[in-house]
């Protein structure tokens, strides 16, 4: 794979991550409506609020892995 490449394909990686991280809020908070939903639609406040959290952390964790994977490879080559 030539280094031109390797750098294009790292920058979309690491933009993707931060696209992640930038809406996890967001998309937390729909994943979290939507297990709500799937679950009868009640559910203690403080539970939600831990759906609610954890699905925000996956989204920022994922994110951060894609920029770190992607920044590291941006400047390896």
């Amino acid at each position: 794979m030539s280094k031109k490449v390797f750098q294009v394909i790292s920058i979309v990686i690491l933009i993707v991550g931060l696209i992640i991280m930038f809406n996890s809020i967001t998309w937390g908070s729909n994943s979290a409506n939507a297990y709500l939903r799937a679950h009868g639609g009640g559910m203690d406040t403080a539970m939600f609020m831990v759906v609610f959290q954890e699905y925000i952390n996956i989204y920022k964790l994922v994110g951060g892995i894609l920029v770190v994977i992607g920044g590291l490879g941006f400047l390896r080559v």
